[in-house]
């Protein structure tokens, strides 16, 4: 239920830093095209708007898609239609999305997945994680340039389009209230700023244990350059440790209990030169755990993660041909055995950093590593976009590690307000659920069940009606 009470507690702190310190925090840096909803429709030209969308899936083997704001594909067909509503007025705007779904779906017989790899997108979802009918739903309040709310809508923080290292669109949005600005603010003739101060309602683990995410984001924008910081806190879990949805407002002030939780603190460095159509950036992250009473501070540095990438719109000649690649690095340190090293999202008091069987993070999770890269074309009209992944995870965890290998096709086509959406995977995984051994890999043989092929099939149309 929506808590005025909640908001007036988060403004209070919020503000009183903001105007003592005319430091500002974040808001979401969203630009990722794989999500069938296109955030751009967030920024409403009109009062009010209907999204209608029709999708229709195919897939052949393992769950597969990702940052597809927490939908599921399993092996099967199935027809996705949504409805997305969208009011703004002078000081407030409602958001909300009910969804319909048909599925046929069918059974798989693959290896088990446990702990941190059993909430990896290709593992079926248990029983209990249910699909949330109402998407993208909340009220928000505009005031002098502030805004507040409480929904669920999906989100995305970072430079890259493939991974976040801190919040992605991966899993289904998280109810939460929220406190920033609204949109993008100037700080003077030069620099332009947005924060956000996040924080989530309660989530269960395995144990029926809450928990919790805080978050604050920063973006600062200078000329061509931007820099952006984020620190997350984990909380809760402990069945033995009283904590609350009040505690969880101001955790990231008043650091309460703070050795007891996780940590992530994620910086990053973008610079777009829009004359030559280039964007270059650098993501990095630190996470923190408790090490029996030892400071965690001092180990952060072992398991740094990364995401490293560049994005060309206009090249060979043409405007409309784009290129471009992304890494994500999320190894565990080697020397883990031997030195406190802190791993990503590894721990069970939060269900692995997921909601509801899926990471609202980075998709390919603990202990991995990941790579895209992608070619193609895009005009104001339409667009093909080329693509080839490979990923691997358990990287430290087990020799062999899973390997994934995948090429994929993104294209759209847009008349008016009307736009078709496709997308198109052919996975290939070896060592899946890591049955194999060194032997294996030397003598070139595979365990049953090694070997997993998976082809999947997503088109959407959506039509927009503004009044």
């Amino acid at each position: 239920m929506f808590d005025s009470n909640i908001i007036m507690k988060l403004i209070y702190p919020i503000l009183s830093y903001y105007f003592l310190t005319s430091i500002p925090f974040a808001q979401d840096y969203i630009q990722n095209p794989e999500t069938k909803i296109h955030h751009s429709k967030f920024i409403i030209q009109n009062h009010f708007s209907l999204s209608f969308t029709q999708s229709l899936y195919l897939n052949t083997n393992l769950p597969n898609l990702e940052n597809q704001n927490g939908k599921y594909f399993p092996k099967g067909y199935g027809v996705f239609s949504s409805l997305l509503l969208q009011y703004r007025s002078r000081h407030f705007s409602l958001t909300a999305e009910p969804m319909i779904l048909d599925r046929r779906q069918y059974d798989i017989s693959i290896p088990h997945k446990e702990n941190e790899f059993s909430v990896l997108n290709d593992v079926p979802l248990l029983d209990i994680y249910k699909q949330n009918r109402f998407r993208n739903t909340g009220l928000k309040l505009h005031f002098y340039g502030i805004s507040a709310g409480f929904g669920n809508w999906d989100q995305w923080w970072g430079p890259g389009i493939h991974n976040s290292l801190s919040l992605s669109n991966n899993a289904q949005g998280f109810y939460h209230y929220y406190i920033g600005t609204d949109g993008n603010q100037s700080g003077g003739k030069y620099v332009d700023f947005s924060f956000k101060y996040l924080v989530s309602r309660p989530m269960q683990n395995l144990k029926g244990d809450d928990y919790f995410l805080s978050a604050w984001f920063l973006k600062a924008k200078y000329k061509f350059l931007e820099l952006g910081l984020n620190r997350n806190v984990v909380s809760g879990g402990y069945s033995d440790l009283p904590w609350d949805q009040q505690d969880v407002l101001t955790v990231l002030i008043d650091q309460n209990n703070i050795k007891y939780w996780d940590t992530i603190n994620t910086y990053y460095i973008l610079g777009n030169f829009e004359e030559s159509g280039l964007k270059v950036f650098l993501e990095i992250g630190f996470p923190n755990r408790s090490y029996a009473g030892r400071d965690p501070e001092g180990y952060s540095d072992h398991a740094m993660g990364s995401n490293l990438g560049l994005r060309k719109q206009g090249a060979f000649g043409s405007d409309n041909l784009l290129f471009g690649f992304e890494y994500t690095r999320l190894v565990q340190g080697i020397y883990y055995n031997i030195l406190p090293t802190p791993n990503w999202y590894d721990n069970i008091k939060y269900n692995y950093s997921s909601y509801k069987g899926r990471r609202w993070a980075a998709h390919s999770g603990a202990d991995s590593d990941d790579f895209l890269v992608f070619m193609g074309y895009k005009d104001e009209q339409k667009s093909f976009i080329y693509g080839l992944n490979y990923e691997r995870h358990g990287v430290t965890y087990h020799f062999p590690p899973e390997v994934k290998f995948e090429s994929r096709i993104n294209a759209s086509y847009s008349s008016g307000n009307t736009t078709v959406h496709l997308v198109y995977e052919n996975e290939y995984f070896e060592h899946y659920g890591f049955v194999d051994t060194n032997h294996n890999v030397w003598y070139e043989t595979f365990e049953p069940g090694s070997l997993q092929r998976t082809q999947t099939l997503l088109i959407s149309l959506e039509h927009t009606l503004s009044f």
